[in-house]
């Protein structure tokens, strides 16, 4: 089934018998991305502005939105092993793969079971590490509206996504997309809490050239934890947005396209 859409074109892609929802536009070489915990489905302005160069795959992770849940996935290793399949489903064997917060988690997993799966990988305030002192907050303790006031920056955007959130809630089908998203990003990093105490170990593995965007500003995943992944992983660099949180390619789209495409293009 396709659905027409403003942005792109949504289709029900079957994968070893499952449907993943799909969201893609564009045409050029294959560029993956790879959502957050929060992401709705929605398919961002970036991903216009990327598919003018590029075909923009944008799936909605299994158990998350859209896509069918997989009930052999337990963890984000499994998760990545998932998007591989996802990846074969559509043909693709070699991609540049973009990866948001939890997405950046098993986007770096995937990178370091099949290396040369990914040419280049862009890594924007993953999690999968633990921070020196443990992680600031529990999202899992704090409401929607909380996370959404930790997740952005500057107070006009934080105002904008207060009042959608508001929306939201009196939306029935919108209040059960974001509570399965819960349950599902729960089952993947409540314990241990948004890490992988293997993780470190194998993100040597990673050939991709990497660039790591990281808000300077965030308040979910500090910024130090930038570092701790630019030491980890070969040909890694460090790209720090100022006057910004946890989604750069949400509130700083220009600064974070000034970073990705001449990465992609290098």
């Amino acid at each position: 089934m396709t659905v027409g859409l403003e942005h792109g074109v949504a289709t029900d892609l079957d994968v070893r018998g499952s449907s993943v929802r799909m969201r893609s536009g564009g045409s050029g070489a294959p560029v993956v991305y790879l959502h957050g915990a929060g992401d709705l489905g929605d398919w961002l302005p970036v991903h216009d502005r990327l598919a003018s160069s590029y075909t923009v795959y944008r799936p909605d992770l299994p158990g998350f939105n859209h896509s069918q849940r997989w009930e052999q996935i337990d963890s984000t290793h499994d998760m990545a092993y998932a998007v591989l399949d996802i990846l074969d489903a559509l043909g693709l064997h070699q991609v540049r793969l973009i990866g948001s917060s939890l997405g950046g988690w098993v986007a770096a997993d995937l990178a370091t079971i099949e290396p040369d799966r990914v040419s280049h990988l862009v890594l924007v305030d993953p999690a999968g590490l633990r921070p020196d002192g443990g992680h600031p907050v529990d999202m899992f303790a704090m409401s929607p509206t909380e996370i959404l006031e930790r997740t952005y920056h500057t107070p006009e955007l934080r105002e904008r996504v207060r009042a959608a959130a508001a929306e939201r809630e009196s939306d029935p089908d919108a209040f059960l997309l974001l509570l399965r998203n819960r349950a599902a990003t729960a089952k993947l990093a409540w314990n241990p809490y948004f890490h992988d105490v293997k993780l470190p170990g194998r993100l040597h593995r990673i050939r991709a050239r990497t660039q790591i965007i990281w808000g300077s500003e965030d308040q979910l995943l500090p910024a130090e934890l930038g570092q701790k992944f630019t030491t980890l992983i070969p040909h890694a660099n460090l790209h720090l947005v100022p006057e910004c949180g946890h989604l750069p390619q949400i509130e700083q789209p220009d600064h974070f396209l000034d970073a990705v495409l001449p990465f992609f293009e290098s």
